[in-house]
C-alpha cells in the first residue's frame, strides 16, 4: 500500500464519527471480523512464536490459567480488529468512489 493511498484512507476514517451510517457499518465489520477470528489459530500462533522463543510450555499453560490471560488476549483481539475494520471499511468506501 502506498503512503497516498493510506492517508487516503486516514481521511476516511477520521469522518467515520460524524456519519450514524457508517458508524453502524463500521460496528457490523468490527464484529464480523472478531467472530471471524474467535475460532481461528492466533492462539495456537501466538503459542508456537513463544516456545520457539524459547518459553517452557509450563509457563504457557500457567499464563493461560491466569485471568489476565483471557483479557488481555480479548483486548488485543478487539483493538487488532478494530484498526483492520477501520481501515477496511475505508478502502470499501475509497474503492465505490473510485469506481463511481
Amino acid at each position: 500500500m502506498h503512503i497516498q493511498q493510506f492517508n487516503t484512507l486516514k481521511n476516511i476514517i477520521a469522518r467515520f464519527g460524524g456519519d450514524y451510517q457508517t458508524s453502524s457499518l463500521l460496528y457490523d465489520r468490527h464484529v464480523e471480523l472478531i467472530d471471524a477470528i474467535s475460532d481461528s489459530d492466533m492462539d495456537a500462533s501466538f503459542e508456537r512464536s513463544l516456545l520457539r522463543a524459547g518459553v517452557r510450555p509450563e509457563i504457557l499453560s500457567a499464563a493461560r490459567e491466569s485471568c489476565e490471560f483471557d483479557e488481555v488476549m480479548a483486548t488485543f483481539k478487539r483493538e487488532l480488529t478494530g484498526i483492520i475494520a477501520r481501515l477496511d471499511l475505508a478502502d470499501q468506501i475509497d474503492s465505490k468512489r473510485n469506481t463511481a
